[in-house]
């Protein structure tokens, strides 16, 4: 789960010293960092083109998602409630590219991380349930979709963000001693519930919102010709509706991929088995996470009709507005006139000659 730190730990042996791996949660107390290596800097070394990969990839997700947010903002047709989730998912991966990341290089070795790392993590899970909850909603209770998210969409962004934080900060109350076998219990619970069971949830309503688009289009072919045609626009919504799941289980699903490698890590940590970790994922796991980060502003962008149709539109007026050579539109008319007039002149002034 989120609950994990990156470093290393140098264990001497009569024969020779080695580093294993550790993706670990809570960050070790401060008496403890001096027997740990630095998690980041032992694997890329003086590798300067890993470092720069990191910086420009965290750059990337920090601009391209702050981009969703801009025009969500920008543009009152975009204001749904969908996409104000698509919004909080967005701020949630804006964290990933301007602080975690960024912190993963600067400073692995402070108690800060294991935090942040479990407040993104929880924060997109937990969204990415509310999005779900949103589009389950439109399909099959529609008459009651817009009174339901009236009343509860901005409960349900706050809860998100808060139980996200909350439980990160529980282990608190226990120092955040790893090495206690509450903590243990807590994360193992954390992540069987908070992130199984919601993943669970999120792919079974994703998997009802397809039946019943399924059930629908069935209705639809069975309707009578003449009444097809009265239809029309419910036919369209249905179709607009599959396209629309289709684009958050695509999210749904990179999300989960590009979380595995730290759960996967957290798991073989909690349960003493540190030998399964390969000695390079720490690394594998930073790039999957900014990655899974940068896709979905990709997805949005190609796949989410309001975002293709506004981003098609921004590009419109852009190349109305500066013509095909780049020239601005009005200095082209400017110049137009200019020589209209100047033509205009100087036939004048032949005709007066004459």
């Amino acid at each position: 789960m989120g609950y994990q730190q990156a470093m290393f730990t140098s264990q001497l042996q009569p024969s020779n010293e080695r580093l294993i791996l550790l993706f670990v949660w809570p960050p070790v107390p401060i008496f403890q960092l001096a027997t740990l290596a630095n998690p980041i800097t032992p694997i890329m070394g003086d590798n300067l083109a890993l470092i720069i990969s990191f910086i420009f990839l965290s750059s990337l997700v920090f601009v391209t998602n702050f981009t969703v947010c801009l025009l969500v903002y920008l543009r009152k047709s975009m204001r749904t409630y969908t996409n104000g989730f698509v919004v909080s998912l967005a701020f949630s991966d804006m964290l990933i590219g301007s602080i975690l990341i960024p912190a993963s290089l600067l400073i692995p070795d402070s108690k800060i991380m294991g935090y942040l790392v479990s407040i993104t993590l929880l924060s997109g899970v937990f969204n990415l349930a509310a999005v779900t909850f949103d589009r389950y909603i439109s399909v099959l209770k529609a008459l009651h979709y817009e009174s339901l998210m009236r009343k509860n969409f901005l409960k349900m962004i706050i809860s998100a963000w808060a139980a996200a934080l909350l439980i990160s900060l529980v282990p608190l109350i226990w120092d955040t001693d790893g090495d206690k076998l509450v903590h243990k219990v807590f994360v193992l619970t954390v992540l069987t519930l908070c992130v199984l069971v919601t993943y669970m949830f999120i792919f079974t309503g994703y998997l009802k919102i397809f039946q019943q688009v399924r059930r629908s289009v069935a209705r639809e072919r069975a309707i009578t010709a003449s009444v097809r045609k009265n239809l029309l626009r419910q036919k369209n919504k249905i179709s607009s509706e599959a396209k629309l799941a289709q684009v958050f289980i695509i999210v749904a699903v990179m999300f989960v991929l590009s979380w595995l490698p730290i759960q996967f890590m957290t798991v073989a940590y909690e349960i003493g088995r540190r030998d399964l970790i390969p000695n390079h994922l720490s690394t594998v796991s930073l790039f999957t996470v900014a990655l899974g980060s940068l896709v979905n502003p990709i997805v949005y962008s190609f796949l989410k009709p309001d975002f293709r149709k506004c981003i098609q539109n921004v590009f419109r007026h852009r190349r109305r507005r500066f013509g095909r050579n780049g020239t601005p539109a009005g200095s082209l008319k400017s110049t137009s006139s200019t020589k209209t007039r100047s033509t205009t002149f100087a036939k004048n002034a032949a005709d007066t000659r004459v």
